[in-house]
């Protein structure tokens, strides 16, 4: 690092530093956290033995959809006035069962694509094609602009997904939250006052209920704690629709696309989005290379 100190520039020391944290995954960081407690803040509620706190994150099994499902043909895009950023040539779908880990460097349009996918971006380019009957279950690392602060989880759920099951729909809702490691006390809170990781699981739960083929996930380990990302690969692995991941969890990408046959790595860099032709861990290896080379420059 001393050598790309000395002969890079900002912008290049700042990429070295991005790849190489990258490179080493958040393992680590994750070991010296408390497994039990949201790593934005000391709840009280926080179990303090692993064995106390039970959280099962599941995915329903989706309907089947005639491929394609979801397309991007030849797409092109960029921000208005932004003469620094621009994609193109991107040419990439998602289908049942597919896998995809979308990495790159920090600020190399990795959200940009993922809200290219969803529909929330239109292309300046080329193309988008959605199956007419896709649902599309979406975790964004902005997440709380989504929620309704002054409801409380159950008000804010049967808003979002009235028609639940059983003779209780608040019972059915609460059920769901608890499922996804909220606890009891806090399903009748205004959402304003949870912390950032009780947000999260009412956004899971949300998810959860939309029934969704295909997963769009944006850090979504941003704001859980061990065990929930433990049960949220968990979860990745059964469910049987499409999984879109940006992450900067390495172990949490390297769950998701143990299965090579059907995982797909992307590469958003220098405004094209490119398949890796190997393996995540074999990307992990080449980007080390890499880093040491520029290092060693």
């Amino acid at each position: 690092m001393k050598a790309a100190k000395r002969s890079g520039s900002k912008a290049q020391q700042d990429k070295v530093k991005d790849r190489a944290k990258f490179a080493a995954g958040k393992d680590a960081k994750s070991k010296g956290k408390s497994k039990a407690v949201e790593e934005d803040d000391n709840v009280p509620d926080a179990p303090r033995k692993w064995r106390d706190y039970m959280v099962e994150f599941h995915f329903p099994e989706p309907t089947e959809l005639t491929p394609p499902l979801l397309q991007l043909i030849d797409v092109g895009f960029s921000y208005p006035g932004r003469a620094d950023f621009g994609l193109k040539g991107i040419d990439v779908g998602v289908d049942m069962g597919t896998r995809v880990a979308i990495v790159g460097p920090n600020g190399a349009g990795k959200s940009t694509l993922l809200n290219l996918l969803a529909g929330d971006l239109k292309p300046t380019e080329g193309r988008s094609h959605q199956s007419q009957k896709l649902r599309v279950g979406r975790y964004s690392q902005h997440f709380v602009d989504l929620l309704t602060m002054d409801e409380t989880p159950v008000q804010y759920l049967l808003r979002l997904h009235p028609d639940q099951e059983g003779p209780s729909k608040q019972e059915a809702v609460r059920a769901k939250l608890g499922k996804f490691g909220l606890p009891s006390h806090n399903h009748l809170t205004p959402i304003v006052k949870l912390s950032g990781g009780q947000k999260a699981r009412v956004v899971f739960t949300s998810i959860n209920m939309s029934r969704p083929h295909i997963l769009l996930l944006d850090e979504p380990t941003n704001h859980l704690d061990m065990q929930s990302i433990d049960a949220l690969a968990d979860a990745l692995d059964e469910f049987t629709g499409g999984v879109v991941l940006v992450s900067h969890d390495a172990r949490l990408i390297s769950r998701v696309c143990e299965d090579e046959e059907r995982s797909e790595i992307w590469v958003v860099e220098d405004g094209t989005v490119r398949k890796y032709p190997g393996s995540f861990d074999e990307y992990k290896t080449e980007l080390i290379k890499e880093i040491v080379a520029e290092v060693d420059e």
